[in-house]
């Protein structure tokens, strides 16, 4: 009888003459060959982008500007008066110009609109900066960053200005009057509540249930956040005025000259709206008009419209693109969100409901516990502390400035005609209603 070692012993010459043992032999010239690589998961986890990730993105406002006036000693700032942050520092809009001062096409980074939605933005730019430390602009083309249009809201983790207006609902007309919103007149007295919790809350869900079984879910997301003009306390407010954000920007374009150039791009970096990650271009434009045909020509089929439903947003008033527009007309300018998603909708809601009811029943003091404990889940919802999701912030945002900056090279070139057109021609309202929502 064979024992099994006996057994065993004579058998292996056998199986590696086979198939098996052509694939044993296989994996031992593989196990030597890879012996002085280093480990995948390793090499991808010290990537050039997660180290940039790491420092990117800031814990505070102040943070955040102490890091973009040090990548740009000569930024410009706009500061506001007579306001501090948390830690009694200054606030204020930070502009600078990088590359050739009299560039015919400029693209233009915006951070900080929607107060902690400014920390994305902010570590765009920052990682952008770095970028720029390694490589030149194509000819013809510079880029315009403005750091923390909300500054006070940036350091506040609010979504709204010192003036309690959502910024991106400012640039109405204010002279030819503000827009109607009757689902949110409605709605009015049910959207902030008197309490979080109790019989005065439920009172305001069914309220709210009923209107969207009247009207339909879509109905409810125009009258709640496309903008209303009346209302102070109530969320997504537009202001009565110009507020000081809106003015500096005028003062930011002036100062510039971007009024004379060729073209203008804009990117406004904002968060919470889409797929966790994702960042979508969401185009601000009239889908007949010559800004909207040079975005899909620079962008391709990831821009999304709200004019034609394509976008995750619903059509809103007053958005920057209306600033924007005056100043160039259609055609010589292109106004892009791109807007990072973070969770669902219902907890952006309960989020901006703690927020906004904080300001309007519980007495607005930040720096107290429940101040304290809103700031924190503004922060957390607007700008996730995930590696993971900040991976792919900076990884979309490299691609859209790489589009970017390709397609001002070829406008700069003369690489494609640009057709200019007024409102009335493209069709355009005095009072365009497109854009982003939360």
């Amino acid at each position: 009888m064979r024992d099994c070692a006996s057994s065993a012993s004579n058998e292996r010459p056998l199986q590696e003459t086979g198939s098996k043992g052509r694939k044993l032999s296989l994996i031992r010239e593989r196990n030597a060959s890879d012996a002085g690589k280093v480990n995948l998961a390793s090499r991808l986890n010290g990537s050039e982008l997660l180290l940039s990730v790491a420092t990117s993105f800031s814990a505070d406002y102040r943070q955040a500007r102490e890091k973009f006036l040090r990548a740009l000693p000569q930024a410009r700032p706009f500061v506001l008066a007579n306001f501090l942050g948390p830690q009694n520092e200054e606030l204020a809009i930070d502009s600078a110009w990088v590359g050739d001062p009299k560039a015919q096409c400029v693209l233009v980074i915006i951070s900080g609109t929607h107060g902690p939605e400014g920390f994305c933005g902010s570590g765009i730019q920052i990682d952008w900066l770095a970028l720029l430390e390694e490589g030149r602009l194509p000819d013809g083309v510079a880029l315009l960053f403005i750091h923390g249009l909300n500054p006070h809201g940036f350091a506040w983790d609010r979504r709204v200005t010192q003036e309690g207006c959502d910024l991106n609902r400012n640039f109405v007309d204010f002279a030819a009057g503000a827009p109607p919103n009757p689902g949110y007149d409605e709605l009015r007295a049910h959207f902030v509540p008197p309490a979080l919790q109790g019989p005065s809350f439920e009172v305001a869900r069914e309220a709210i249930r009923q209107f969207k079984l009247e009207h339909g879910e879509r109905a409810f997301q125009i009258a709640r956040k496309a903008g209303q003009y009346s209302d102070p306390d109530g969320m997504f407010f537009g202001g009565f005025n110009r507020s000081w954000s809106a003015c500096t920007l005028e003062a930011i374009a002036n100062v510039y000259g971007l009024a004379s150039r060729k073209f203008v791009a804009i990117i406004d970096v904002h968060t919470g709206l889409g797929p966790y990650g994702y960042g979508e271009l969401q185009s601000e434009h009239v889908a007949a008009s010559s800004s909207q045909a040079v975005a899909d020509r620079m962008f391709g089929p990831s821009v999304t419209s709200a004019d034609l439903g394509t976008s995750a947003s619903i059509p809103i008033h007053g958005s920057l693109q209306l600033f924007w527009e005056r100043l160039l007309g259609d055609g010589r300018h292109l106004y892009l969100c791109l807007e990072y998603g973070t969770f669902d909708t219902e907890s952006a809601q309960r989020v901006l409901l703690a927020d906004q009811w904080l300001h309007v029943h519980g007495g607005g003091d930040r720096t107290a516990a429940f101040g304290r404990e809103v700031r924190s889940r503004m922060r957390a919802h607007f700008c996730p502390d995930d590696p993971s999701w900040k991976e792919a912030v900076l990884f979309r945002g490299r691609q859209v400035l790489r589009q970017a900056l390709s397609g001002l090279e070829q406008i700069a070139g003369g690489g494609f005609a640009l057709q200019q057109a007024s409102c009335t021609d493209s069709g355009l309202p005095p009072q365009a209603a497109t854009g982003k929502a939360e």
